[in-house]
């Protein structure tokens, strides 16, 4: 794993947060059911990033 994945990652975390906000906005029962989802996909960049960073000071990543 390298930067270049994380990258790629954080795209597509932000493709779903797209879709998952859009859908909320369409579909009252995805909002309601999937409100806690979608909250938590909000603060999964921050965890990712903090992770990156563990890795790369690790030396595992580049």
């Amino acid at each position: 794993m390298n930067s270049s994945d994380f990258n790629r990652l954080f795209g597509l975390l932000s493709k779903l947060d797209s879709a998952a906000n859009r859908a909320a906005q369409i579909d009252g029962c995805f909002q309601k059911y999937h409100v806690n989802s979608i909250e938590l996909l909000k603060d999964l960049p921050q965890h990712i990033k903090r992770l990156e960073q563990g890795l790369k000071t690790a030396k595992i990543i580049d």
